[in-house]
């Protein structure tokens, strides 16, 4: 249902994430006025667990750029795949 929300009813995935999980939630039993407080308990629990993920691979990243690893790696893949394989479309 997710899916089709998003690729054929064009609904932005966030949105369509947020309907999908108020019908599971009240598919599964729990009360409508406890779904709200599951959601966001369910979202911050994700929330702070992706913004752990983010920071550790933002600052991996930034060590990769300082020590010229970007670069090597972006010449590596270059030379292997050719320019026009990398190009952005």
């Amino acid at each position: 249902m997710l899916l089709l929300l998003v690729i054929k009813a064009k609904v932005q995935p966030f949105v369509a994430l947020l309907l999908v999980s108020l019908l599971v939630a009240l598919a599964a039993g729990i009360p409508a006025g406890e779904v709200g407080k599951v959601m966001i308990a369910g979202m911050g629990g994700v929330l702070g667990s992706v913004t752990i993920i983010i920071g550790l691979g933002a600052m991996l990243g930034r060590m990769i750029e300082h020590s010229g690893g970007a670069e090597s790696l972006a010449n590596y893949f270059s030379r292997k795949l050719g320019d026009n394989e990398l190009s952005l479309r």
